[in-house]
């Protein structure tokens, strides 16, 4: 039996998901045919649906989400247009 949910808002590549305390999934940033990405969207497995949130401040693929014990997220490095990121930012879903 194969089960189906409903589609992202965005569809991406080389980003990151993880579950930030809950039984939703995070995903944030990627990558899309000439587009580095912002944007974060949280899976709610019990509807089934997709939704956004905040983006993220800076656009970045290939990085690592973090789940610190504030049940912030540290997102740091990974790759944008000019290169790879030394920066991080502290996401607040």
């Amino acid at each position: 039996m194969k089960n189906t949910t409903a589609s992202m808002a965005t569809a991406r590549e080389q980003h990151t998901a993880m579950l930030p305390n809950s039984s939703k999934v995070l995903v944030t940033g990627g990558y899309r045919p000439s587009a580095y990405l912002t944007s974060c969207e949280i899976y709610d497995p019990s509807s089934g649906q997709w939704n956004t949130t905040a983006s993220m401040a800076t656009a970045r693929q290939e990085h690592t989400a973090t789940l610190l014990n504030s049940s912030k997220i540290l997102v740091t490095g990974g790759e944008e247009s000019s290169g790879q990121l030394a920066s991080f930012e502290i996401y607040y879903p």
